[in-house]
């Protein structure tokens, strides 16, 4: 589809959105999900959720946009708007040594971590130029690939937000006792055995969820 339709179809969400008329934009925006870009898709159908007071769906789209490259001021404060309304901060407020490490690497890989790795690889570069020790362009190039290794294991991690409640269970079956109900709008890190999956962050939520009512960040 060219250009000109693509900005056509933004245009008519506008004009919706303008009317207020939230649900025949959305309706618009799902019939056109591969004409437009992935970002900028993920976050007018953020903001369109976020009018509907949808919040965990539009936390969910507004992170895909984020993740996307469309991490404009909008996005970060449309984003910010929703968690507020999810109190994402008092649930996802760090509560263990473990968590600490989870917000950390998430943080990081936001492009901190890409960032040191090419400052090894540029060191590493000069290193070579200047004919100086082959062994210092060993370390600095290992380093910048740990490094790597790391952003790429961090990006891995099984994201997910909840959109839907569901009771959390001691073990992988409803045979098991349950505990809280998770609350929507929340980020999770799982490991997943199937049609159950573990909650590993936030460690407040420790238990088993069925997969249904999640989203998955890619």
């Amino acid at each position: 589809m060219e250009d000109t339709t693509i900005e056509d179809v933004l245009k008519t969400v506008e004009g919706l959105y303008a009317q207020k008329n939230y649900q025949e934009a959305l309706k618009i925006l799902e019939s056109n999900q591969g004409t437009i870009s992935p970002g900028i898709w993920h976050y007018n159908v953020g903001t369109v959720f976020g009018k509907l007071e949808n919040w965990p769906m539009a936390r969910y789209h507004l992170l895909m946009a984020d993740g996307e490259g469309f991490n404009s001021q909008e996005v970060s404060l449309n984003k910010k708007l929703v968690e507020s309304k999810l109190e994402i901060s008092k649930f996802e407020k760090a509560n263990s040594a473990s968590d600490y490490f989870v917000k950390g690497g998430l943080e990081a890989s936001q492009g901190l971590l890409t960032t040191i790795s090419l400052i090894f690889i540029i060191i590493a570069l000069v290193n070579m130029w200047k004919k100086s020790s082959y062994k210092m362009f060993t370390v600095l190039l290992t380093s910048a690939l740990l490094v790597s290794g790391l952003n790429w294991w961090i990006q891995s991690w099984d994201k997910v937000i909840v959109v839907s409640t569901q009771s959390i269970q001691e073990g992988p079956s409803v045979i098991f006792p349950s505990r809280d109900d998770l609350p929507v709008g929340v980020m999770l890190i799982l490991t997943n055995k199937g049609e159950w999956s573990k909650i590993l962050y936030p460690s407040r939520f420790q238990g088993w969820i069925k997969n249904a009512g999640l989203k998955e960040l890619k």
